[in-house]
């Protein structure tokens, strides 16, 4: 299927729209879908897990109250594509006998990839790091006077651009939830990072490499750039065919004194980056590679230098939140993983650090994480948190620096703020999904920076 950016001829969204339609997963991105297909005429099935309280989301989000069925009492029969949302495992069973019954499997990325296969699209993907890269690379070519859309997982629908005018460049976030179904790959793919991940949806990390790797290796082939500092992601793409690598080295990467360096011209000093850490430079570099291969030509100076100046990071993303009694806390509650957290365990190294970790175990193996604790100096404090803190616990055992239990987040900030001395940071980076019935790492955010006496209720 093809059709450019800014033309009519929408051919995968149509045809959807155009067969008998499921809708599976009535959030932000299945009522967006639900609502344009009720504004063309178009009455879809609504599926959900919850359908009592879809049905109200669906209500205020169409204008209208359209029944919602559970995933058990579908009549797969009358089905010719569904067309789930990210939170829906691609692995339920459910969509196994959809499939089994002649049902065509789909998300709204997938065919909004379809239907923007002629367009600059720089699609950024990777287990860590996508929406500070995609965010510093909308702010690069906004900087540089292009009209950009940012869309994608950062939160904005990918429905929400058919029928705006086109821009010069759509910037996507993908997460490996999205990407399993595409059928075309982007123009441009930024790889920010590989590492175990979600291995509960995607059912073992095998599975979600390849889930993840969809974007990059459907067809035609696009262009790649892929951060030269993660081993995982360089040796799963050494065979691509037109791949650019950045960060530590590579066509665009940070020199010796901490310049960054494009095609050998030197062009800012990555100094200035608002945003600590030496994951953030990379993902810096990440962003300029993507601006350049979709564009054709480096970010200017001026162009980088704004957007250094400019971006201050995003919430719950190794974010210092404040400071009290002479401690800086710092929030990463989006630090689902040990590669996550570990990354920002080593942006404070050289300083007194307590680390509160800990969440539901989804089988990830928390080496990485463990390595960056025994690796720090001066040595890491650190307060885990429930449900089974005493797993992790054994595990940093003589590894660590005073190793302490919570009861929950508030008392973990508090035994963090008395193990650190003045001077120092408290860091919640959980290395870990939220427990079921948390709330999500927003809410966690929110309890971090009440319990530290920094606001919030």
């Amino acid at each position: 299927m093809t059709g450019g950016a800014g033309s009519e001829d929408r051919r995968a969204l149509d045809d959807v729209l155009g067969r008998r339609v499921a809708v599976w997963g009535l959030g932000a991105e299945g009522v967006a879908l639900a609502a344009l297909a009720v504004g063309r005429g178009v009455e879809p099935l609504l599926i959900d897990d919850r359908p009592d309280e879809a049905t109200e989301r669906v209500a205020a989000g169409t204008g209208v109250r359209l029944p919602v069925l559970a995933p058990g009492d579908v009549d797969w029969s009358v089905v010719d594509v569904v067309v789930r949302s990210p939170g829906v495992s691609r692995y339920r069973s459910e969509l196994a006998v959809a499939e089994a019954s002649g049902t065509a499997v789909t998300t709204t990325m997938a065919l909004w990839m379809e239907d923007h296969a002629g367009a600059a699209v720089l699609a950024v993907t990777g287990t860590k790091g996508k929406s500070t890269t995609a965010s510093l690379a909308t702010a690069l070519l906004e900087a540089d006077g292009r009209r950009v859309e940012l869309i994608g997982n950062i939160g904005v629908p990918v429905l929400d651009t058919y029928g705006r005018p086109e821009p010069d460049v759509y910037v996507v976030e993908v997460s490996s939830y999205q990407a399993v179904d595409v059928t075309r790959s982007p123009a441009v793919v930024v790889l920010t990072s590989l590492a175990p991940d979600h291995l509960d949806w995607h059912g073992g990390v095998e599975r979600y490499y390849r889930d993840k790797l969809r974007l990059v290796e459907a067809a035609p082939s696009g262009r790649l750039a892929v951060s030269a500092g993660n081993e995982e992601a360089v040796a799963r793409t050494a065979g691509h065919p037109d791949r650019t690598l950045y960060g530590p080295e590579g066509r665009v990467h940070v020199d010796d004194t901490g310049w960054l360096v494009v095609d050998g011209h030197r062009i800012a000093d990555t100094a200035r980056l608002r945003v600590a850490g030496r994951h953030n430079v990379w993902n810096l570099c990440g962003a300029v590679a993507g601006v350049l291969l979709v564009t054709g030509e480096a970010p200017t100076a001026a162009a980088v230098e704004a957007a250094m100046a400019g971006f201050g990071g995003l919430p719950s993303r190794c974010a210092v939140v404040g400071e009290r009694a002479g401690r800086t806390y710092v929030d990463d509650a989006l630090a689902s993983n040990p590669f996550a957290s570990a990354a920002s365990i080593g942006t404070f190294d050289g300083r007194a650090l307590t680390v509160i970790i800990g969440g539901a175990d989804r089988g990830v193996d928390p080496g990485p994480l463990v390595e960056a604790i025994a690796a720090h100096r001066p040595p890491v404090s650190v307060v885990v948190l429930p449900p089974e803190p005493r797993r992790l616990a054994d595990v940093l055992a003589g590894v660590a620096g005073p190793v302490r239990e919570a009861t929950d987040l508030a008392d973990a900030v508090a035994v963090a703020t008395d193990l650190t001395p003045e001077g120092g940071v408290v860091l919640f980076s959980p290395g870990a999904p939220t427990p079921e019935g948390g709330g999500g790492y927003g809410e966690r955010s929110r309890l971090f920076v009440a319990a530290a006496g920094l606001g919030g209720a």
